[in-house]
């Protein structure tokens, strides 16, 4: 089990995380619509496994208000349309969606925000992209 402290960036620096750039693009994209429905978003990393392709999760970063259900029963008839709203779990290895292992224990403390997502995919890109030789 990684520590609540684990962050997407520590993953890769360690070089636990397998298939790093494509594995960071289906995050970036998980994040960019998260943030078209709700505002700014973070990622925070699943806790379980080795941290090669962790499970992420996807959240606003603003508390997002949801009317309540007039009858009361809109949570138990809805439970995944919900749980997709508040808190979008993905599996690191497909990238789908996950609606196992939402405990708030299962997921790191620390979060990322979008512009941190980018900005190391960016480091990922540079690190694996040969440099030019200057011909003098």
């Amino acid at each position: 089990m990684m520590s609540d402290q684990t962050t997407l960036r520590e993953l890769w620096e360690s070089g636990r995380l397998k298939g790093d750039e494509e594995f960071l693009r289906q995050v970036w994209v998980h994040m960019r619509d998260c943030e078209k429905r709700f505002g700014p978003s973070c990622v925070r990393v699943g806790l379980k496994g080795s941290g090669a392709a962790p499970n992420y999760r996807v959240q606003p970063i603003q508390k997002v208000e949801f009317s309540e259900p007039k009858d009361g029963q809109w949570l138990a008839e809805n439970q995944y349309e919900y749980l997709a709203l508040r808190n979008c779990a993905y599996s690191g290895v497909s990238h789908a969606p996950t609606v196992s292992g939402l405990a708030k224990e299962n997921w790191s403390k620390l979060a990322n925000t979008l512009d941190e997502i980018e900005q190391l995919r960016r480091d990922v890109i540079a690190q694996k992209r040969p440099t030019k030789i200057r011909q003098s």
